[in-house]
C-alpha cells in the first residue's frame, strides 16, 4: 500500500517522536554505501520538514498487513518535487527543444524524483515497482497541471537501470559526482 507522508502527519493521533523513530528504522539495500546512507538520512531527518514546507511529497510503501495492525513497516519510498531544471551551456539544442519545446531556453520546469528506495527486506525487483508507482503519480499531476519533463539525479553506475525505464542521460550534475537522467511524458 502507498501511504502519503502528508496524510500521516495530518492525522489527529499523529505522534511526531514515535513516527520519526519509525522512519529512522528504515534500512535500504546496501546500507553501508554512501548513496544508501543519504537515502536513509533523508527519510529520517528531511522528509517531514520538507513535506511541511511543501518542497516535496514523499510516499511510503508500507506492508498492508502490518499497517492494519498499527505497525509501520516501510518496504520502500519515493519523493517527488517540482523543480526548475537548468541546462548546461554545452547541451545540444535538439535535446533542449525536445525537452522544452524551445531550443533557446536555459531552463525548464520539471518533476524531480528526488528519492527512490526499497528496504533491504523488500523483495528483489520491488524498486522497479516503486519507480512505476512514482511515474504514475507524476503522470496524474501532469494531467492536472501540465508539465512534460521528469528527471532524477543518480550515480553513473545506475545509468543503465534508469535507461531500461525510458530515461536518457541529460548532463552531469554541476559540482557533483552525479548525472542527470530525464524522460519526456
Amino acid at each position: 500500500m502507498v501511504q502519503s507522508l502528508r496524510e500521516i502527519i495530518e492525522l489527529e493521533e499523529y505522534d511526531e517522536a514515535s513516527f520519526k523513530e519509525a522512519l529512522s528504522t528504515f534500512i535500504c539495500v546496501k546500507p553501508e554505501e554512501e548513496d544508501s546512507k543519504d537515502v536513509m538520512r533523508f527519510l529520517a531527518e528531511d522528509a517531514i520538514p520538507m513535506e511541511r514546507a511543501g518542497l516535496t511529497r514523499t510516499y511510503l510503501i508500507v506492508d498492508d498487513e502490518k499497517w492494519a495492525q498499527g505497525i509501520l513497516q516501510i518496504n520502500g519510498y519515493f519523493s517527488i518535487a517540482l523543480k526548475v531544471l537548468y541546462f548546461d551551456k554545452g547541451l545540444s539544442k535538439d535535446v533542449i527543444s525536445e525537452i522544452s519545446g524551445d531550443e533557446s531556453r536555459k531552463n525548464c520546469p520539471a518533476y524531480l524524483i528526488g528519492q527512490l528506495a526499497r528496504s533491504e527486506n523488500a523483495p528483489k525487483g520491488s524498486g522497479s515497482k516503486y519507480l512505476n508507482i512514482a511515474l504514475e503519480y507524476i503522470l496524474k499531476a501532469s494531467e492536472l497541471v501540465g508539465g512534460r519533463l521528469i528527471y532524477l539525479d543518480c550515480k553513473p553506475g545506475k545509468k543503465k537501470y534508469y535507461t531500461d525505464y525510458g530515461f536518457r542521460f541529460l548532463q552531469d550534475k554541476h559540482k557533483s559526482d552525479l548525472i542527470q537522467m530525464y524522460c519526456v511524458l
